[in-house]
């Protein structure tokens, strides 16, 4: 053999040994637990309606302005259920937790069926990572009856849902619907409770994968259906993002 080919042989070698220690070295991804801290919406008290435009500051993130285009005749409050404030959700080899789900819910009792359309946004200080904002929707409800129709939450966004945290064995499951750039939930239609009218479902959970600087959520409800939402952060993710970002910045200038 000639000393180039002799060469070659050996460092092919050499480079797949260097792979295989590599393949060895990185496994499996290990699993994590990411906290989703959901939006506060105090100094609002519980039952009253947030302020259209106000802004409330969250630690890590910065201050998120809360702007809503809703129908006259539909009511609206900061609520919160016992049953979904603290929970979980897993999804792969991950978990994703939290302490303090509240949301904006709406109504309406008046006039048609509907559906009827409302919209809720949220705009942050700045650009925030892909996959760092989440959002829940609860309560969505569909009918038969009266020629039927069913309420849907809907994000002009890439999403993944991660499942649902079951607060209340009475709620049913939503059903994700997945698109390019957009994403809705709405009601199943199955599980305890009967199927018409099925009013309520239990937390979505649906992690935004866009990197986004506002989150405008699309309410649309029937009558006497009561909805909600909110958004939630995985604050470590927007502090680890800002930090790598000044880090990099900062190395441009030495």
């Amino acid at each position: 053999m000639t000393n180039w080919k002799r060469f070659a042989s050996r460092a092919s070698v050499l480079f797949a040994c260097s792979l295989l220690s590599l393949a060895c070295a990185v496994g499996p991804a290990a699993a994590v637990t990411v906290p989703i801290t959901w939006l506060d919406q105090s100094p609002t008290a519980f039952g009253s309606s947030v302020p259209n435009g106000a802004v409330i500051n969250v630690p890590g993130v910065g201050n998120v302005t809360v702007t809503y285009a809703l129908p006259a005749h539909w009511s609206h409050s900061r609520l919160q259920n016992p049953n979904f404030t603290v929970g979980n959700v897993a999804f792969g080899p991950d978990t994703y937790t939290w302490t303090n789900y509240e949301f904006f819910s709406t109504i309406f009792t008046t006039g048609e069926l509907g559906p009827e359309v409302g919209t809720i946004t949220y705009t942050f200080a700045g650009t925030l990572p892909a996959g760092s904002v989440f959002v829940g929707p609860i309560g969505l409800g569909a009918t038969t009856s009266f020629g039927g129709g069913t309420s849907t939450t809907r994000v002009v966004q890439n999403g993944t849902y991660l499942g649902d945290f079951v607060g209340d064995a009475s709620f049913g499951a939503s059903q994700f619907l997945g698109g390019v750039g957009n994403f809705t939930v709405l009601n199943s239609v199955t599980g305890p409770g009967g199927s018409d009218p099925w009013w309520n479902t239990n937390l979505a959970v649906v992690r935004v994968d866009d990197a986004v600087s506002s989150i405008t959520v699309i309410q649309t409800a029937l009558r006497g259906d009561g909805i909600g939402v909110n958004i939630g952060f995985a604050v470590d993710q927007v502090v680890s993002e800002e930090t790598s970002t000044w880090g990099g910045v900062k190395s441009l200038f030495r």
